[in-house]
């Protein structure tokens, strides 16, 4: 997108609380954050963090306390949702049950007084797009739940709105339709170049559809990155545990560079990449993902005894213990008469590379 191109969103100390004196709750504390004309950005965090107020926020629907909300520069206070350049999907498709799946996708474009020959082609073309062009004289009830989210993605769509909205909209689909609808809806906004803000509490979801991700935790905004700068290099313990699956190795800073710290878990010396706010004695946790973790059988230098495995046909997954805690890794593609049992004592390597060391902040 060029410099000038419409959807530049802003968000600066955006905060919001719901009530007032000493009963008062803060939902939103702030937020800054700068997105990107054509960027699509998830927010995601767990439930109560504070990710649907701001994007209720951004549609107008709720009245920040404190902060700003700007588009291309103009400050939103005071403009009603109907008037704000955006369009809104919803968690339940919130389509009108009364009306055919064509009346349900024209239904803005009828509000805005659009012409006739205009809104025809608009809502056609928003149809073919969700794939919905033989469904147009149906009800509401007479689709299914994946074809109700298109009918909404079409009609959001069709309004041709600087900024989507979305508001969970896979949660009540089965898991592979899930899967299928982001990568309709990611295709989808990456072909009409619109800004998306995106909620979420799903990973999986998170990772495959966004531009960055913003995590939030308790109303507040802990970490801003792309997927693989959250995955990798998490900015604390919170994120790198919310985020897939961590295993977190107790330790002591050691000597500190540019390139790392040295730290000493499982009875070695190892180099890890690391926070730049670790300094030598800080406590810290080496994070570990379990697909960065190797076993081997081992009787005589045994860093750790096999609990529990489950075969889940593309890995195995393995509760090891150690003396600094569980371990959980991941082996990929094994035959069956590899799989170690239980009680079986294994040595654990790793790529100390790709092991990231954290601020233990209850250490």
């Amino acid at each position: 997108m060029t410099a000038d191109a419409p959807g530049r969103l802003s968000l600066r100390e955006l905060g919001k609380t719901f009530g007032s004196g000493p009963g008062s709750v803060p939902a939103v504390e702030g937020v800054d954050l700068e997105i990107e004309s054509g960027e699509f950005i998830t927010l995601l965090g767990p439930s109560g963090c504070g990710k649907t107020t701001t994007l209720r926020m951004v549609a107008g629907f709720e009245d920040p306390t404190a902060g700003r909300i700007l588009l291309d520069r103009s400050d939103l206070d005071g403009v009603p949702p109907n008037k704000r350049p955006m369009a809104m999907v919803f968690q339940s498709y919130a389509l009108f049950p009364h009306l055919t799946v064509y009346d349900n996708v024209a239904y803005g474009l009828r509000l805005k007084r659009a012409r006739r020959a205009t809104l025809d082609d608009s809502v056609q073309v928003a149809l073919t797009t969700m794939n919905l062009a033989g469904l147009a004289d149906r009800m509401p009830h007479q689709l299914s739940g994946g074809q109700q989210q298109r009918v909404a993605l079409a009609r959001a769509m069709v309004m041709q709105p600087t900024v989507m909205l979305f508001d969970e909209p896979l949660s009540n689909l089965d898991a592979k339709l899930r899967a299928q609808m982001r990568l309709e809806i990611r295709v989808l906004a990456r072909r009409m170049g619109i800004t998306s803000l995106y909620v979420t509490h799903d990973q999986e979801e998170a990772m495959s559809l966004s531009d960055r991700i913003v995590i939030m935790n308790r109303g507040k905004v802990e970490q801003v990155g792309t997927p693989p700068e959250i995955y990798l290099r998490p900015a604390s313990v919170f994120v790198a545990d919310f985020i897939g699956r961590a295993s977190f190795l107790p330790c002591t800073a050691g000597a500190v560079t540019s390139q790392g710290t040295a730290v000493r878990v499982l009875g070695r010396e190892v180099f890890a990449p690391s926070r730049s706010e670790i300094a030598s004695g800080d406590p810290a946790l080496l994070m570990l993902r379990p697909e960065w973790i190797a076993l081997a059988p081992s009787q005589e230098k045994a860093d750790g005894v096999v609990l529990s495995s489950s075969y889940l046909g593309t890995t195995v997954e393995y509760e090891v213990e150690t003396l600094a805690g569980i371990l959980t890794a991941s082996v990929p593609s094994p035959a069956p008469e590899t799989i170690l049992d239980d009680g079986c004592r294994v040595g654990i390597t790793f790529d100390e590379a790709r092991s990231y060391l954290l601020p233990d902040v209850t250490g």
